[in-house]
């Protein structure tokens, strides 16, 4: 007899506002992740980075972004 396959995934239960339920879904929405498990796992995955680099790389790397992006709108 066949053991059935075993999923990685695990379920988690949060309790959270209606307003929180909302915030989540827009950003679901805006950053455009398949499903709702792999935004959750992004969102996670930010605010861990936020704890391991220095806040000046970050703010460094932002606008070091908006250089690069906004030189592409100029010859876009």
């Amino acid at each position: 007899m066949a053991y059935p396959k075993k999923s990685p995934a695990v379920q988690f239960h949060v309790d959270c506002s209606a307003e929180a339920k909302s915030r989540f879904a827009t950003l679901h929405e805006a950053l455009g992740f398949k499903t709702k498990a792999a935004t959750f796992e992004a969102v996670l995955f930010t605010v861990s980075l936020k704890d391991k680099i220095d806040p000046q790389i970050l703010h460094r790397l932002e606008t070091k972004l908006d250089r690069v992006l906004e030189h592409l709108d100029d010859i876009l």
